[in-house]
């Protein structure tokens, strides 16, 4: 009798843990006869298991299922929105992959819900993608009062038209995730005689300004930022709304306190 499984597309694929949803090893379901019988739990389709050209282990459809939710998912992009819900996971937050509003009207990589109700998409965009989508995308989550953080490894174009986090891509298409590029600030502001000795003519009396980015790590960013202690640093333009980075809200609260501060404040006389 020939084996049979239903594949989820968010189990682990280690050969050595019996993680495959239905109690089988990578070696019991890849090249052997009889072929075991797999079906997609999106559509019911059959599947097959697959190594891709970097190593990472998947499944994929016997036959190209253009109806099907998971269709056409890559290893790296499934990695990647497991550790964003396992980071979720880790803060206390109920996560829940593929969910959906009940209008139709979108569909998040992970959505997850805080104690309070609160509701926040984290996507996790590793293919390429035009502005005007993800900024489109993007109003239809604020539209239900909705946030949402995209994360990428890429160098894209929209990475500062929406609350975005740059990561590191790992070695391997199944992860692991773990570092972003340098992102989070901090504000300060201090008297140039407590900086410069002695403090030249030319210098204003406060130095102030945001300082040099850090690094943090995934599961870390993920926490902070779900509960409140990152938030986007945001400035009006032209254009819109331009984001840029992220930080303490006491840090923005601050920055914008000093800026209000100094259009107010008349010149010291020559």
């Amino acid at each position: 009798m020939p084996l049979t499984a239903r594949w989820d597309g968010h189990g682990t694929l280690d050969a050595t843990v019996e993680g495959l949803g239905c109690g089988l090893v990578w070696e019991a379901v890849y090249r052997v006869r009889p072929r075991p019988v797999l079906a997609c739990t999106w559509c019911g389709g059959p599947m097959h298991a697959k190594v891709s050209g970097r190593g990472g282990r998947f499944f994929a459809h016997d036959r190209r299922s253009p109806n099907c939710a998971g269709a056409g998912e890559t290893e790296e992009h499934r990695s990647l929105k497991r550790a964003l819900a396992a980071a979720a996971r880790q803060a206390g937050h109920q996560a829940e992959l593929e969910a959906g509003a009940a209008h139709g009207g979108w569909r998040a990589d992970v959505l997850v819900t805080a104690a309070g109700g609160a509701r926040t998409a984290l996507e996790a965009q590793v293919s390429s993608a035009p502005v005007d989508d993800v900024l489109a995308r993007t109003r239809r989550y604020q539209d239900d009062t909705v946030g949402v953080v995209w994360f990428t490894y890429r160098d894209a174009r929209w990475l500062h038209h929406v609350p975005a986090a740059r990561l590191y891509r790992p070695a391997a298409p199944d992860g692991p995730w773990s570092r972003l590029h340098p992102l989070v600030s901090r504000f300060s502001a201090v008297a140039c005689a407590e900086v410069c000795d002695p403090s030249p003519f030319w210098h204003s009396p406060v130095h102030a300004g945001w300082d040099h980015r850090e690094e943090r790590g995934l599961t870390e960013f993920v926490a902070d930022v779900l509960d409140g202690r990152l938030v986007p640093r945001t400035a009006t333009t032209a254009l819109g709304t331009r984001y840029d980075g992220w930080a303490a809200p006491e840090d923005v609260e601050a920055a914008a306190e000093y800026a209000a501060s100094a259009q107010t404040t008349p010149p010291a006389p020559a």
